[in-house]
């Protein structure tokens, strides 16, 4: 993870500096929340962050999360609303020095999920250009990350003392950079002195759900779950997953994008290469559930194990 918060510094960090001064994160009661706490601690450069987006059970555009903690939950800003159809705009709030980029949000698949609305330092014209630039980099961050709008809504933790910035979160986070494709991955395990099988670490939060039924009878079977989801623009598959030596420890989700006509056994064949390089970063079990570190664990040879087909 802190590999991933040095590159993320990267890439959102501005050489902004001024007198205003950047708004400590609140507390995440949502995944949406913990999005940007993640971005604020990785980014000197960003003062502050919300997302607005419509509650699963309404129609209303809310503030879902912010940096601001008196915002959270209230009616989203009317120019925040605007930007949901007026697309991304940058204001100069020359009275405040700050540059002031909203943009509409999307998940994975391209659909629109709410409106993003980051603040940077303002000190001459040329910010406004590489506060949008960063702004940009920041929402297709965000976007790779929400699997729909009902996502940012999404208990925090999710599971009473679900475990997070593990390394199987970092596995998550380095594959997720090397392989654009991915719009899901998740990998499911059983922490040490358990007896439950849970969502170890994914790029949609959800840490420590349990397994359902249809994730058991992958990892009992060892058949995949292969299926195109209800929205008909993902394809599904869930294999299986092993730890370099060839033991079981769990399965692992890998979601691309989908249309019809596509050639399922060959998107199949995609995620099961990734299943076989993640395999191969994976020592034991329980090594998933330790804490991330800066440098991923080696490489080792592959397990002379076939990959599950069918």
């Amino acid at each position: 993870m802190q590999r991933w918060l040095a590159g993320c510094c990267l890439l959102l960090g501005v050489s902004f500096a001024s007198g205003a001064t950047p708004v400590a994160p609140t507390v995440p009661g949502n995944y949406a929340g913990e999005l940007l706490q993640r971005l604020h601690k990785a980014s000197p450069g960003l003062l502050s962050g919300t997302i607005s987006a419509a509650s699963p059970k309404s129609k209303t555009v809310v503030v879902v999360a912010s940096t601001e903690a008196a915002l959270s939950g209230s009616p989203a800003d009317p120019l925040d609303t605007a930007a949901l159809t007026g697309g991304t705009s940058a204001v100069v709030d020359e009275k405040n020095a700050v540059i002031i980029v909203r943009s509409p949000l999307q998940d994975v698949s391209g659909d629109p999920v709410g409106v993003l609305r980051l603040t940077y330092a303002y000190h001459s014209k040329s910010d406004v250009t590489a506060a949008g630039d960063d702004a940009a980099r920041v929402r297709n961050w965000l976007q790779r990350r929400i699997s729909h709008a009902a996502n940012l809504f999404d208990p925090l933790p999710y599971e009473p003392d679900a475990p997070t910035d593990t390394y199987a979160q970092q596995l998550v986070d380095e594959f997720l950079d090397k392989y654009p494709q991915i719009e899901i991955l998740a990998i499911h395990a059983t922490p040490p002195d358990s007896d439950y099988n849970i969502i170890a670490g994914s790029n949609i939060g959800r840490l420590g759900k349990k397994a359902d039924n249809d994730d058991m009878r992958c990892v009992f079977t060892g058949k995949p779950n292969l299926e195109v989801n209800s929205t008909g623009k993902r394809f599904e598959t869930e294999m299986q997953l092993h730890d370099r030596a060839g033991q079981l420890v769990g399965a692992v989700g890998v979601v691309v994008a989908y249309k019809k006509g596509d050639d399922r056994q060959a998107l199949f064949t995609q995620a099961d290469r990734i299943r076989v390089e993640l395999e191969k970063r994976i020592p034991d079990a329980a090594s998933l559930f330790r804490k991330a570190t800066p440098a991923a664990a080696p490489a080792a040879a592959p397990s002379p194990r076939k990959a599950v087909t069918g």
